[in-house]
């Protein structure tokens, strides 16, 4: 995974595959931040955390520096339905996307891109909620994703090698103290 907008992709793609085969025609799926779809049915999804692990190649190796984060993305699901029965409301709905994001065909999808489900939801939240002065069915679980961003690397910009190092420490035993130094220099310097 290299980006947002390809990670933000995958994800609706899971949550529409992750439906049965039925439901899909007649239920939208979108982030909260864009144009909600019109439909009976919505699953709306948003961000509501994430944790990143950052890596530099610069600290290890020489050569062209590489940055990458591993992400951890916390995805709201939020099911909306105007309909009242039992067998299409927003409970229901949102149940048919929990159970259908374990299904093997929507987790090797993922992998693909370069995504994996690090959490599943285990259970959802009833929110309620109104529009246009009905009521209106809601109800939301959220899934942790784990992922890569990687930075393009910038070709003019060499993290460079280590050239000299100088190291120094203690060490004590029964015997006593003893003093270890380290000197490594680097036979061929860069230009």
């Amino acid at each position: 995974m290299s980006d947002w907008l390809s990670f933000r992709a995958a994800v609706v793609s899971a949550i529409e595959h992750a439906l049965p085969a039925t439901v899909l025609p007649t239920t939208g799926v979108s982030w909260t931040d864009g144009p909600r779809p019109h439909a009976g049915q919505r699953l709306l999804l948003s961000v509501v955390s994430s944790l990143f692990d950052d890596r530099d190649s610069a600290l290890s190796e020489g050569g062209l520096q590489t940055l990458e984060s591993m992400a951890g993305i916390v995805v709201q699901v939020m099911a909306e339905s105007t309909f009242d029965s039992g067998d299409v409301d927003a409970l229901w709905l949102i149940e048919q996307c929990r159970l259908g994001l374990r299904k093997v065909s929507v987790r090797e999808a993922l992998e693909a891109a370069g995504i994996v489900i690090q959490v599943f939801p285990r259970s959802t939240r009833n929110i309620g909620g109104t529009a246009d002065d009905r009521a209106l069915s809601r109800h939301l679980f959220e899934v942790t994703f784990c992922t890569s961003f990687v930075l393009v690397p910038d070709p003019a910009e060499d993290a460079g090698l280590i050239e000299h190092l100088e190291a120094t420490a203690t060490f004590t035993d029964d015997l006593g103290d003893f003093e270890v130094e380290i000197t490594v220099d680097d036979p061929d310097p860069e230009p």
